[in-house]
């Protein structure tokens, strides 16, 4: 008998197939259970090494002994004319055919079921990439703002891939000079896929590394290094950003041959830089000098090369945020027509800049006579330039919610939720737009799923309203007392003041007032406390960015004079008579409405 022979007779092969089948299996359960359980990396890794380590193992044992009606035995001491191999054969037959049955229907799930299922949180988290800040690997740390620059244009020229979900820029960025492993921050900002690298410039010489890790296993699934000139920079970023994307559809088994393109944005090097340099500033602000030197350089940018569109669009940003940080060379109705002017500059040069439409949409709502018909025509505009911008949505979302139109702009905001599961802002209006819809459950879910991964709280006395909505007192409480400019206010008279709108709060709001005054604070920053108390009189919707005056706490208010007052102020009534009126209020005679 040959040794092929022998090895059949004693059914080595049957159990190495077994072997194998049943390992593949075992694989599966672990790649499903281990994430469940919270297990370490190293856990699917060890039992890895064992199914390995037993595979030679379990071949030398069936070689080596036999099962008998006795028992198991060394094969040498069974005779041969006792030997029942053949029927145990036949079971082992049985049983890789029982497990291959389970391989197969679990495969068919796999493949037909599970993947076929509408993408929800998870799956979409599974497409997420976040791009880290590249390091700044030149001899002048003043170039970080270049390297910053470069990894935020790649960031968003990938937010435009199909089939992709990119972190922000303000959750990814805050990763720069960062000492965790890849898997930490991919579990941080909820992404499977993490792109790094670094930039060196010297002169109008530039060298370029990126790579794309998979963050599950720690592996480098792309990576290339550029060495060019300095104007070819806008190809390289084309290059980049195409390569991680058909790595990425490679990866999930995403078919997809629609290429990203990147435009020449200009051809002056020195004008590039400086937009830059005023893009991060703006971007990255935290005092007034900030926005000072973000216009000084772009408006340095855009008289080097007039014809740059999107740093007119920048300039336009930067204007229109100025007056709102305590910057007083000028009023806000001149700073808000110079960003008007270059946003318009801007589209003359390019019509397709989502952002200049939308700034010139925002500036609606900073100046009278608030046309906010036309402010929703320049979203229009915005979002058919680019139906991904994840800002766009938000910002056309919550000017409808702040309209009243509730279900329309949460809509808007859970689209940037599916382009952006990390922006912040977005979750927010989802989960307030929520409650203001008495779907205080869901709001919770959502504040839950999206902000927890990205340890994101916000302290509002809006959100503390709403935890009150939720049933949660002390949550709402503790909100309230965190909220900046309130630290040490009477804030249980706001609390009680919620609950219990028909008691009088004379009191409490004389506490507050004096707590106020003893330490400078102007209350009317703080409308949605002045409403809670009754102090209708006192309220103004100027400078509100939340959607406090839609929650059911606030119905009293809804129905006052002031509020109907400050409706048509703000531009809303003039929209409802054209839009037609939200769902929670109607018109009353010729020309008078009311709200729920």
């Amino acid at each position: 008998m040959s040794f092929v022979d022998e090895l059949k007779r004693r059914n080595v092969f049957r159990v190495g197939i077994a072997y194998a089948i049943a390992a593949w299996l075992l694989l599966q359960m672990v790649d499903v259970v281990v994430p469940i359980i919270d297990a370490p990396d190293w856990v699917s890794k060890a039992i890895l090494l064992l199914i390995a380590v037993g595979f030679p193992l379990a071949l030398l044992f069936a070689w080596a002994f036999e099962l008998t009606p006795d028992g198991l035995k060394f094969e040498r001491d069974v005779d041969r004319s006792q030997s029942i191999t053949h029927t145990t054969g036949r079971k082992l037959d049985f049983a890789i055919i029982g497990i291959l049955a389970v391989a197969v229907a679990l495969f068919a799930i796999d493949k037909f079921i599970w993947s076929a299922a509408p993408d929800g949180p998870k799956v979409a988290a599974k497409r997420s990439l976040a791009v880290i800040p590249f390091v700044n690997m030149s001899n002048d740390p003043e170039q970080v703002f270049f390297s910053d620059g470069i990894s935020e244009e790649i960031l968003n020229t990938l937010v435009r891939a199909e089939g992709i979900s990119v972190a922000s820029r303000t959750s990814s960025f805050a990763y720069r000079n960062h000492d965790q492993s890849i898997p930490q921050i991919a579990e941080t900002l909820g992404v499977l896929f993490v792109l790094e690298g670094s930039v060196r410039k010297d002169g109008d010489k530039l060298r370029i590394t990126a790579q794309l890790i998979d963050a599950k296993s720690d592996r480098h699934l792309w990576s290339e290094t550029y060495d060019r000139k300095l104007v070819d920079i806008f190809a390289v970023q084309s290059d980049i950003a195409n390569s991680i994307t058909t790595a990425i559809h490679n990866e999930l088994g995403i078919e997809s041959d629609a290429r990203i393109s990147v435009k020449t944005l200009t051809d002056n090097m020195t004008a590039y830089d400086l937009y830059l340099k005023g893009s991060l500033a703006h971007a990255h602000r935290l005092v007034p000098e900030d926005l000072q030197n973000s216009a000084l350089w772009l408006e340095q940018a855009v008289e080097i090369d007039p014809d740059f569109a999107v740093a007119w669009e920048a300039l336009a940003a930067v204007y229109s945020t100025i007056p709102f940080w305590n910057i007083q060379d000028r009023t806000l109705e001149e700073y808000i027509r110079m960003s008007n002017d270059a946003a318009d500059r801007a589209l003359e040069l390019d019509p397709n800049l989502a952002y200049a439409w939308g700034i010139k949409g925002s500036n609606i709502t900073a100046v009278p006579p608030y046309d906010l018909i036309e402010g929703n025509d320049y979203y229009e505009a915005a979002l058919k330039a680019d139906p991904r911008n994840a800002t766009m949505l938000n910002w056309y979302g919550s000017g409808l919610q702040m309209s009243g139109y509730l279900e329309e702009g949460l809509a808007l905001q859970r689209k940037c939720l599916d382009v952006d599961p990390g922006y912040v802002n977005c979750v927010f209006f989802v989960e307030q737009g929520l409650h203001a819809l008495g779907r205080h459950a869901e709001a919770m879910a959502v504040a839950d799923q999206y902000l927890e991964p990205l340890n994101a709280v916000q302290t509002s006395a809006t959100r503390a309203a709403v935890f009150l909505l939720s049933g949660n007192r002390s949550a709402a409480f503790l909100l309230a007392r965190d909220v900046l400019g309130l630290e040490g206010a009477p804030v249980y008279g706001f609390i009680n003041a919620l609950e219990q709108p028909d008691a009088d709060h004379t009191e409490a709001i004389r506490r507050f007032d004096a707590w106020a005054a003893e330490n400078a604070v102007d209350l009317t920053r703080y409308p949605e406390i002045l409403a809670a108390f009754g102090a209708y009189d006192r309220v103004d919707l100027e400078i509100s960015s939340e959607l406090w005056f839609w929650l059911p706490n606030y119905r009293d208010f809804r129905q006052s004079d002031r509020f109907r007052s400050l409706i048509r102020e703000y531009g809303h009534y003039d929209l409802w008579k054209v839009k037609g009126f939200p769902p929670q209020c109607r018109s009353v005679g010729d020309d008078d409405f009311e709200c729920d």
